[in-house]
């Protein structure tokens, strides 16, 4: 895996930016299930904290895709189905943002969502 040497104030340390990228991906593909496990298994702190980045995303998304798809049912099928399109647009552009960024060798954070970790 690619490891990049950044300094950070601190000294210089080589952080693990294509396992980073790659936590981006898993959120899209395996939801926050996979970031979840990353985030409790890595050894690395900026892999850690680009899977914290992205738990802050998908959880909060998780649970306003649920909210939209109950309002589909209930009170209009093209709203929902417009509401749910949108998000998942949100989540690919800001999951591929966020991957980028964290190859580069930065943390980038989600906007609009709460950092709950």
């Amino acid at each position: 895996m690619a490891r990049t040497t950044v300094d950070n104030g601190r000294g210089s340390q080589p952080r693990s930016t294509a396992s980073s990228m790659l936590v981006h991906i898993a959120g899209l593909f395996f939801g926050f299930f996979a970031l979840v496990f990353v985030y409790l298994a890595s050894n690395d702190d900026f892999t850690k904290k680009n899977a914290a980045n992205a738990l802050n995303w998908h959880l909060p998304m998780s649970v306003v895709a649920i909210v939209v798809v109950m309002l589909g049912v209930w009170v209009s099928e093209p709203a929902g189905l417009a509401m749910g399109v949108s998000i998942a647009i949100a989540t690919v552009c800001f999951s591929l943002i966020a991957g980028v960024k964290a190859y580069r060798g930065h943390a980038w954070k989600y906007p609009v969502v709460p950092q709950l970790l």
